[in-house]
């Protein structure tokens, strides 16, 4: 359309030239490194800014600028609009070699109305892009803290694509007396719904816990803050198993309460796995539940193994789950004293080799706690 082309754009009250565009190399640079200055009246640019009017001269562009060097003949500014405000200005620039008709400044015209519908779409899909990166920090799963006579280890793989957040979710936080709360569970449903309950569980219970020393007062604070939610908020119940860890001399103490969730693991020092009995309903549903605390302790090398219905429900090619009774194979198959790691490679290995790296159709999430040995040369 023209031997010289720019564009300026307005960004936090200063006019920046953001692309130009030249027969040659230094006549580009010449250009690039001019820009208007928005407060002054001599300047095409900041006129076409501050009208939001099409600029059109056959003769060298008033105020200072590279136009003697250039050999510039004539302008036209097109003005950038975003909702009938001007954000920038598309400039066309003539030399003795061609000038600007009424053709090429209709095109001109043209182009500026599609760039700058494009550049509003650009930039309205940046903000969103923007907020949903701020909102999901809030709902993202934290990193795992190091606990003093413990390994925690964590699998977290939401279904579909694309996805960094979902319905299941852990935490472990401390107390504030030298025990650990930690909790996994799984919210009816799926998506940023189910996601902002699960945020809801893991803020209640990390308000709460400093508070209650009781595991079931716990999950009954939680139970109310999932009932007080308006009908629009409401996304259905939630099952999760949650307890409190406390160092002791021959290991950990452990006192968790499950709501409806899939029974925690034990996998002892021989290799054994065998399921925690806890009873408890679902919380969230309007009906409170009746919970029960159960007492146990983890000695040096034994793992406790908490888990989501994702995991055991995930099917193979065929209409095979994977099942409780293979989860407790790979738990078995683990090496001799694993780490909270090694249990958690094991099982995300034997996962990915049952479903062939298939994509899941459900959100799968395993906790793995295990009370740490004494150190070498230690007492």
């Amino acid at each position: 359309m023209a031997p010289l082309a720019a564009v300026d754009v307005l960004e936090a009250g200063r006019v920046h030239r953001a692309a130009a565009a030249a027969t040659t190399g230094r006549a580009r640079g010449l250009l690039a490194s001019h820009s208007a200055v928005r407060e002054t009246e001599d300047d095409a640019v900041a006129r076409v800014l501050a009208t939001g009017h099409t600029e059109v001269a056959r003769r060298t562009p008033p105020g200072p600028g590279p136009w003697r060097d250039l050999g510039v003949t004539g302008y036209v500014c097109v003005p950038l609009m975003d909702r009938e405000r001007p954000f920038g200005v598309l400039s066309l620039y003539a030399t003795d070699d061609a000038s600007l008709d009424g053709h090429r400044i209709a095109l001109a015209e043209e182009v500026a109305r599609r760039a700058a519908s494009a550049a509003h779409n650009a930039r309205q899909y940046a903000q969103r892009a923007a907020l949903a990166r701020d909102l999901q920090t809030g709902l993202l799963l934290p990193d795992l803290p190091d606990v003093p006579g413990a390994q925690v280890a964590a699998f977290y793989h939401p279904a579909g694509q694309g996805l960094d957040i979902g319905g299941d979710f852990y935490d472990v936080f401390p107390r504030g007396d030298g025990s650990w709360s930690f909790v996994l569970g799984d919210v009816c449903g799926r998506g940023a719904r189910a996601a902002t309950t699960t945020a809801l569980v893991r803020h209640t219970a990390r308000a709460v816990a400093p508070l209650l020393d009781d595991p079931v007062a716990v999950v009954k604070a939680v139970d109310r803050a999932l009932n007080d939610r308006s009908s629009q908020e409401n996304n259905g119940f939630v099952t999760l198993v949650y307890g409190h860890l406390t160092p002791v001399d021959d290991g950990l103490a452990v006192e968790l309460v499950r709501a409806g969730h899939t029974p925690p693991l034990l996998l002892d020092a021989g290799h054994t796995v065998t399921s925690v009995e806890a009873h408890g309903g679902l919380i969230g549903i309007g009906i409170p539940p009746r919970l029960d605390a159960v007492r146990l302790t983890l000695r040096p090398t034994e793992s406790l193994v908490l888990y989501t219905d994702g995991i055991t429900e995930c099917r193979a090619a065929g209409t095979e789950q994977y099942g409780e009774a293979r989860l407790a194979e790979a738990l078995a198959s683990t090496p001799a004293r694993p780490a909270a790691t090694d249990i958690v490679r094991r099982l995300t290995e034997d996962i990915r080799a049952f479903t062939s790296g298939r994509t899941v159709d459900d959100d799968q999430a395993a906790l793995v706690v295990t009370a740490q040995g004494p150190s070498p040369g230690g007492r």
